[in-house]
Parts: C-alpha cells; structure tokens; sequence
C-alpha cells in the first residue's frame, strides 16, 4: 500500500538526506540508504520494490536483525533524516518500544498500518477468519498517536465482532490502511487488555457503528441470548 501515498512521500524527502527503512525486506523502500530487518540483503524485494529501480541501499547498509528484540537500533539521536516503516509494527511483540526507537534516532518519517476495517474484515486474508493471521495487534492512528490494542481471538467467532466478507471485498484499499506523517516525533502508547466483556462491548459498539447488519438481526441476538440465560437458570434450579 506503500506506493499509494509516494509521491507525498518522496516530496518529503531531500537529496541529501539519510533515509532508513524499518522492516522493508519484503518490499524495500529504494530510496533508502539503510535498511534493517530480520531476513538478509539476499532475500529481499519477494514483494517488489517502492521508489525507483535504482537501490541507494547496499548488503553493507543492510543491518540483519530482529528490530523486537528490545537492543537500540544502531544509530545516533536524530541521526536519520527520514524513517520509513510500512506493515510492521502490527507484526511485532513490542511496537512500543520500536516506536521510541523511531522517535529517538528519527527527524521526521512515514508510518503506515492496517486499519481496524481490516484487522475486523472477514475475507481479507481468508473466508474463515478477520484480519491477518500474523497479527499481534489492532491498531489506531489519531492525532498524531499511534495506539495499539492486542487483538482478540474472539473478534473470529460471532458476527457481532467482525464485518462481513462482503464488506472487506468491496472495501476501498485507502480505508484498510492508515498512515502517519511525522516530524519530531510522535506519541504512541500500548493499551493494557481490558476484561473481556468490556472489549467485546467495544468491538461490537464498533461494527454497530458502521450499520453493515440489520437492527432486526440484533434484536434476535439479543432475544436469543435471554433465552439461552433463562435455559441456564431454569436448568440450574432443577440441578
């Protein structure tokens, strides 16, 4: 999604400045003069590639590490002009800490993720399931701070919690992703899990919102489960 919001970004950037790409291995940022990610120089670009045909990296300023594992990135304060990290920081265990790297060595970037649409789409990836498999976490961007959220597996279960295939199909691509342009820095934050009612409440009050299901179809649900709660209750007495 990277190539949609280009020209912005290379607008952005100056000739002379020193861009890193965070995570790009399996579609480099070509215009960056350093790249760090967890696969080797030699694997790169499975995806293609953004910003040119001609790689201002090379394998010695390809850095081979897994940027999670909560070392400083190998870079001075505000040593980096512009930093690039597109479709990662979903990925990784600790995206908050990542992010103060960015901020630290980092003058100003581009930050790019999935939207909650689609982390909450059926369809996406596949029909039996929302969202990616490989994704640790659902993802806000507002105002400058980026939230993360630990997505739940039962968004998966019950149609309340997730939008239909029907939905994610026909969903415009600039809806499934959301960006941040940054300069200085930018405020991020990790939000601690909340009891399962509450999150669950959240996340329907969410899909409510979007009216992509009929109020009728809630009114049944709703019957239903008082139903089922009588059953139990009744069942119970008799025990």
């Amino acid at each position: 999604m990277l190539e949609s919001n280009l020209p912005l970004i290379l607008e952005r950037i100056k000739d002379s400045d020193i861009v890193l790409d965070v995570g790009g291995c399996r579609q480099p940022f070509n215009r960056a003069n350093w790249v760090i990610d967890f696969m080797p120089f030699e694997t790169r670009g499975k995806c293609g590639s953004c910003a040119g045909p001609e790689e201002h990296f090379n394998k010695k300023t390809w850095i081979q590490r897994d940027v999670c594992d909560r070392s400083l990135l190998p870079f001075k304060d505000k040593e980096i002009d512009f930093v690039i990290c597109s479709h990662v920081l979903e990925d990784i265990r600790d995206p908050v800490f990542l992010c103060s790297e960015i901020c630290r060595i980092g003058k100003k970037g581009y930050i790019e993720v999935p939207s909650k649409y689609a982390e909450l789409s059926f369809g996406i990836e596949n029909p039996h399931y929302a969202g990616y498999s490989h994704h640790r976490w659902i993802v806000e961007v507002k105002d400058n701070t980026i939230t993360f959220l630990v997505k739940p597996h039962f968004i998966h279960y019950h149609w309340k919690h997730h939008f239909p295939k029907r939905y994610g199909r026909h969903t415009r691509d600039g809806k499934l992703i959301q960006y941040l342009f940054w300069e200085g820095s930018f405020k991020f934050e990790e939000r601690m899990a909340m009891e399962h009612d509450t999150l669950a409440l959240e996340i329907e009050g969410f899909i409510r919102s979007k009216a992509v299901y009929p109020r009728l179809r809630y009114n049944v649900d709703k019957i239903w489960d008082k139903a089922k709660a009588a059953l139990r209750k009744h069942l119970k007495s008799r025990s």
